[in-house]
């Protein structure tokens, strides 16, 4: 084999060339990532009257619930998709008694044997005596 030690060279993955700054820089850049926020807990928003929960301001495709300081009420103001809002009203009312229970099916009570013999006895002795009669 002959020597060429000024040609041999061991092998090197092949590698691009150098980046410019520029490149560089996109590369590297990664926009910061906002916080995600947890889900609003739902807040009570008090009002003096209905004319109050009228005036207040809802968001497009959203809903609050405005409860009344004065008065047992309970008001949901609603705006659709364009803004427009609407309400709906709610008294409270307490409740004094349980809810009554839908009525159970009556239970089946059969009768005692002895019972449905004596019956019968009575039953043959009536067709008998109708009979008689008949006859």
């Amino acid at each position: 084999m002959p020597n060429y030690p000024y040609y041999y060279q061991p092998y090197q993955p092949y590698q691009p060339p150098m980046a410019d700054q520029l490149t560089q820089l996109r590369q590297s850049y990664q926009p910061m990532q906002q916080p995600q926020q947890a889900p609003a807990s739902p807040s009570i928003v008090w009002v003096q009257s209905e004319m109050e929960a009228a005036n207040y301001l809802v968001a497009p495709n959203s809903a609050v619930t405005l409860w009344d300081s004065n008065a047992p009420v309970v008001y949901l103001k609603q705006a659709d998709a364009s803004g427009k809002p609407s309400m709906k009203i709610y008294d409270l009312v307490e409740r004094n008694q349980r809810p009554v229970q839908a009525p159970q099916a009556p239970t089946v009570e059969y009768a005692p044997l002895s019972r449905l013999e004596a019956l019968e006895a009575r039953l043959d002795a009536l067709a008998a005596k109708d009979k008689e009669d008949a006859e």
